[in-house]
């Protein structure tokens, strides 16, 4: 009577330590983040939320604010919320019949590091670092006898970093010298007349939020 001897795939210890190696791991996760921008960019894949995309890339926000429309005043009163900006990064221009307001918040120099290495991590091919991982060619981001540290990383990212923009209609004959503004404690507050001055009142509608024209009615 013959046995049949059952035969099980071998599995180097090398090979299992290259896969299992921090280096390894992080370049299929920086080949998979390739691949998901090359998918972006040929319109093959949409980022539907914002909260999901790659925060090294640097978007335009849109700063928050509140209108404050006063009937016995002539002016509006806008007030944006813009912490940790300077008064050398707000630009403010009357164009195309909209006061419009834009800057760009710096991140701090901690973030900015650890966004730029970020971009450096991509892209990177795995076969590749895998093979180099192997013929020691690579070397670990901590090496044991120099002490080099690994470097930061954003492990939690919510604050808003780049150029923001923002728009508000204003009466036609509105100059840039009728409007007035003032940043303190991160808040930038922005006046503007209702209707030029030496001319009658004009139907502009100041920016209304849902729920002010709800508690309106």
């Amino acid at each position: 009577m013959s046995s049949k001897s059952s035969i099980s795939p071998r599995t180097s210890p090398g090979s299992m330590d290259v896969m299992t190696h921090p280096l390894f791991q992080r370049a299929v996760e920086r080949a998979a983040n390739f691949k998901c921008l090359q998918a972006i960019k040929a319109g093959k894949l949409r980022v539907v939320t914002q909260e999901h995309a790659n925060p090294a890339i640097a978007t335009r926000f849109t700063p928050r604010m509140d209108v404050v429309d006063d009937p016995s005043s002539n002016s509006l009163i806008a007030v944006f919320e813009l912490p940790g900006i300077k008064t050398s990064d707000v630009t403010l221009q009357i164009r195309g019949g909209s006061l419009i307001i834009s800057g760009e918040r710096r991140a701090p120099p901690a973030v900015e590091k650890a966004l730029r290495a970020l971009q450096r991590s991509l892209p990177r091919n795995p076969l590749t670092a895998a093979d180099s991982l192997v013929s020691g060619e690579m070397e670990s981001d901590t090496d044991s006898n120099s002490g080099t540290a690994l470097p930061s990383t954003i492990t939690l990212h919510e604050l808003r970093f780049g150029q923001f923009y923002r728009a508000i209609p204003v009466p036609e004959g509105i100059k840039e010298s009728d409007v007035s503004a003032a940043l303190q404690d991160g808040m930038l507050t922005v006046t503007w007349p209702k209707y030029p001055n030496g001319t009658a009142m004009q139907n502009v509608t100041p920016p209304v939020s849902p729920m002010a024209a709800r508690a309106a009615h």
